[in-house]
C-alpha cells in the first residue's frame, strides 16, 4: 500500500525507528520534543467506497483516566491532523487518509501531528514523565 511505503520513507528520512508488524501494520516511534517520543501505528483499511485507506493513530490515555469529555471534544476542534477517538479501552488520536492520493509531505505531517497531539494529551493527563504505552 502507498501510505505504508510513504510512512516507512518518512520515518527513515526523519530518523524515527519503525517496524513492520506481522499484522501488516507499521509502527513508527516519532520524536515529539527532545527527550519524548510517541508510538504511532499505521493500519490499512478500506473506506465506504471500498478504496484503500489508512488509519494513522496513537494511544494517548486509557478511558478510565481522568479525562474531560468536553475538553476532548474542544481539542478535536483544534486538531488539523487527527481527532480524539476511543479504541477499545484507549483514548487515541486518529487520522484517516485515502491511500491513492497521499504524498510524502502529507504522510510525514500526519505522523508527526498525530504523535504530537497524543503525546500532549498523554502528558496533560498523566504528567510529564508518564508513558501509557
Amino acid at each position: 500500500m502507498n501510505i505504508l511505503s510513504l510512512a516507512a520513507q518518512a520515518a527513515s528520512m526523519k530518523g524515527w525507528p519503525s517496524q513492520q508488524q506481522p499484522s501488516g501494520e507499521l509502527r513508527v516511534e516519532v520524536v515529539t520534543v527532545p527527550g519524548r517520543t510517541q508510538l504511532v501505528t499505521i493500519s490499512m483499511a478500506y473506506d465506504g467506497d471500498r478504496e484503500p485507506a489508512a488509519f494513522i493513530w496513537s494511544k494517548a490515555a486509557e478511558v478510565n483516566a481522568k479525562n474531560d469529555p468536553w475538553g476532548l471534544l474542544r481539542l478535536n476542534m483544534q486538531l488539523t491532523y487527527g481527532r480524539v477517538a476511543v479504541k477499545g479501552n484507549d483514548v487515541i488520536v486518529l487520522h484517516a487518509m485515502l491511500d491513492r492520493s497521499s504524498d510524502i509531505t502529507e504522510v510525514t505531517k500526519a505522523l508527526y501531528w498525530v504523535a504530537k497531539a497524543a503525546d500532549d494529551l498523554e502528558r496533560d493527563t498523566y504528567g510529564a514523565y508518564a508513558d501509557v504505552l
